[in-house]
């Protein structure tokens, strides 16, 4: 049996951690929005709703309903694309920001129950993975179009 390449194990180590970056975000800024009783927001900076290769990206927890830079004062909590590396990443079109309620550390989608691609991401073409997000804030990644990197294909 023929080893792994380091191309393979390098690929799948970030594929890995960005997943596991992704949901300490969530889980952080739910908690924290109930500790501190206050409203936190998700942000993507740097990110459209198209696939881009890019590293020029951040995802952050913060109180403050506006920002536009990976470089804000007021962060609780960030992911770094400088830290994550050669991804094709984008995020969902109509969740450039997301709300986190300070009553129940529920993401707000406007009224809609369905769950949502928040970030698709990959590194190896056509195996990308994707963060489904659901109204309560349920984070869990699956394989968009196949069984990648452990994740079960997506509904």
């Amino acid at each position: 049996m023929a080893a792994p390449s380091f191309n393979h194990l390098q690929t799948s180590n970030t594929m890995q951690q960005t997943s596991t970056e992704l949901l300490g975000l969530i889980v952080a800024a739910k908690s924290e929005a109930v500790m501190r009783n206050t409203d936190v927001y998700l942000h993507t900076v740097g990110l459209t709703s198209t696939k881009t290769l890019t590293d020029n990206w951040c995802l952050i927890a913060t109180t403050d309903a506006t920002i536009t830079e990976c470089d804000h004062n007021n962060i609780l909590y960030k992911v770094d694309g400088r830290q994550l590396t050669g991804l094709n990443i984008k995020r969902h079109e109509s969740y450039a920001k997301i709300r986190i309620d300070k009553m129940n550390g529920h993401p707000d989608f406007g009224g809609s129950a369905a769950p949502i691609d928040w970030i698709t991401f990959e590194k190896e073409n056509g195996k990308a993975l994707t963060m489904q997000m659901s109204w309560i804030g349920r984070l869990y990644e699956c394989g968009v179009d196949g069984e990648w990197y452990g994740a079960e294909v997506c509904n």
